[in-house]
């Protein structure tokens, strides 16, 4: 009862977690747009580096990241045309990305005269210089990973615009 006395919703977690969500302003159908094309171009970066590793592994890693991008991107999606809010594809990527991102980096461990090849080419210029850029992207990706917010559409179009940048930087890397 003092609960309820101090404001508490009245209601059980699972109804009030049942409730349709509201949707942020500001996601719009360019936005949703945009957000996918990091995905693709980490899913075409994960193919040149799943063949140069030849990791099963590792390509299934590579899938389960994508899984988790092609997530929010759906989130997206849906908040842009259907304005409808399912914050269950906007949460599942903290955790179905780095499972991801795991099980590709175990791979690419179980294969490390292949890794090692990869690595070569990567620091030898002018493919250092772009996988100096991936590198500087993915640290202030990281830094707005904690210091933005989700449902602020100002905040989605900087990170989306960072991450394109830095996921073509490192597919250019990969292909040089």
């Amino acid at each position: 009862m003092a609960a309820a006395s101090q404001g508490a919703d009245p209601r059980g977690r699972e109804e009030r977690d049942m409730r349709p969500a509201a949707v942020p302003e500001g996601f719009t159908a360019a936005l949703a747009a945009l957000d996918a094309v990091p995905v693709v171009l980490f899913c075409l970066s994960s193919i040149v580096l799943g063949r140069r590793i030849a990791s099963p592994l590792f390509v299934v890693g590579s899938v389960v990241a994508f899984a988790g991008g092609a997530g929010k991107v759906a989130w997206k999606a849906l908040l842009a045309l259907a304005r409808r809010d399912v914050p269950f594809l906007a949460r599942q990527m903290h955790y179905v990305m780095p499972l991801g991102f795991a099980l590709m980096a175990a791979g690419a461990v179980m294969r490390l005269d292949a890794l090692a090849g990869v690595l070569a080419s990567l620091v030898r210029p002018p493919a250092v210089v772009a996988l100096a850029g991936w590198a500087g992207c993915m640290v202030a990706m990281s830094y707005m990973a904690a210091h933005n917010r989700q449902d602020v559409a100002r905040d989605n179009w900087a990170e989306e615009v960072v991450n394109t940048v830095g996921q073509a930087a490192l597919l250019l890397a990969l292909l040089l």
